[in-house]
This record gives structure tokens, sequence and C-alpha cells, in this order.
């Protein structure tokens, strides 16, 4: 039977602060509860339903499960959807050396959207793009709705906080901005390597970290839509990128 005291921890865990403090995270539903299983992450325990772990069984962790049915479980959750159940896990920290940083390596300024930061460190999975740097003001990597909407690939993609103008001006990386001005001029994608600079969806990348842009790219607009969702303009640059 699950301890007052661990119900309490699931629903603090909601809250950044806490994750901070605590050095734990959130992992809601059966995608994320199976490749966080599989991975090196340290889970302290999981809560499951008990039809998901008659089905799922073998695919679950094997220690420190608690059973609770789905009304519990939905009452639970940040996620609307979620009555299958959790797992609290230890946060990793995440660096990195220069020398690790691949071919491509994606940097993300002012991104707000935990469902945009976890469908873009989904497309880099999908694209083998190892490595992810955010502004310290992008939203938090253990957002709930972040690791959800990662469907697991938080587990493979590393994801590091940096101030990106301080580490773009003491490392010589070449910087490819994104940007959908038509005045611009714009590198073909081809053989590109360096960090691709997105910035948010409502104010673009930020003036400060313009100066360090060395080439732009842009998606060609054939419609009238305004702008593309930041996540959906990875994956397309991804594609082309990569696929070039």
């Amino acid at each position: 039977m699950i301890s007052k005291s661990k119900i309490k921890l699931i629903k603090s865990l909601k809250y950044k602060k806490t994750r901070e403090e605590l050095n734990l995270f959130l992992v809601e539903g059966l995608k994320g509860i199976m490749e966080v299983n599989k991975s090196k992450y340290d889970i302290k325990f999981t809560v499951i339903s008990k039809k998901t772990f008659n089905e799922q069984k073998n695919n679950l962790p094997k220690e420190n499960v608690f059973i609770l049915n789905e009304s519990e479980i939905k009452e639970l959750s940040s996620l609307n959807n979620n009555v299958v159940g959790f797992s609290v896990v230890k946060s990793s920290i995440n660096d990195f050396s220069i020398s690790q940083l691949g071919e491509i390596t994606i940097a993300l300024d002012s991104i707000s959207d935990p469902g945009n930061l976890g469908a873009i460190i989904r497309n880099a999975d999908w694209f083998g793009v190892k490595n992810i740097l955010c502004s310290n003001n992008t939203v938090d990597f253990y957002n709930p709705k972040t690791i959800q909407s990662s469907m697991g690939s938080f587990t493979r993609v590393n994801v590091i906080y940096k101030d990106l103008e301080s580490f773009f001006k003491n490392n010589n990386l070449k910087v490819f901005g994104t940007s959908s001005d038509q005045n611009k001029n714009y590198k073909k994608i081809n053989n590109l390597k360096g960090i691709i600079l997105l910035g948010s969806e409502s104010h673009g990348i930020s003036k400060n970290l313009i100066k360090y842009v060395d080439e732009w790219l842009s998606i060609k607009k054939v419609g009238n839509a305004e702008s593309l969702n930041v996540s959906v303009a990875s994956g397309i640059l991804l594609n082309n990128i990569i696929n070039s």
C-alpha cells in the first residue's frame, strides 16, 4: 500500500521549485514509464493502475511498484488523460564538453511551452541529434508535460541549460539562426554542421543573440500562415539538414 508521504510527494513534483529542491521528477504515462525503465535513470518508485500492471508487468520496474485505481491516478496527475500511472525519478545533472557536441546541435532561445520542448526533444531523437542547448529562461526540461510529450525521448537526448550569450561568446562555434524574415540572405541547406538556433514563435531570436548568428536558415513559405509552430519547424529543418 502506498504511503501518504508518497502521495504528497507526487503532488509536490508538479512544481519546479520542489523538483529542483529534491532532485526528483515525474514521468507520467505508459510510454514514458517503459522508456525510463530501460534507461540509466534511477527510479525511486512507480505507481501504476491494476489494469496496466496486469497487461504490462514485464515492461515495468520490478521494485517499489504500488497499485492504485485509475480514478486515484487521474486525480493525482497533472495531465488530462493519464489513468496509467507515474514513476518518480532522480534528476540527472546534464553537462558536456565542446568535443562531445555532434555535427548538429539544437539551441533553444526562450521556448516557453513544455509541449513544444518535448516535441523538439522527440524530433532530435528521431534524427539522431544528441544534445540540445536551452537558454536559462526556456521552460523546465523536467516539467511533466515536457517529459510526457517527448514520448520517452528524454532518456536519449542530453538537454543542457546555459547562458547562451556567454556560451556563444566564449566558444568558436558556427551558429545558424532561423527566421521567417524574407529580406535575409539564406544559406542553402547542404552539408551543414554547427548549432541550429531556434527562437520563440512570438519573439524570434533574442536581440542579444543575433550578433552571434553566422548564417540564416528558413523554411520556404507557400501559403498564408503567419508562422510555424517551433517544434514543427525544428522537425522540417532537421529533415532537410540530415537528408540533404
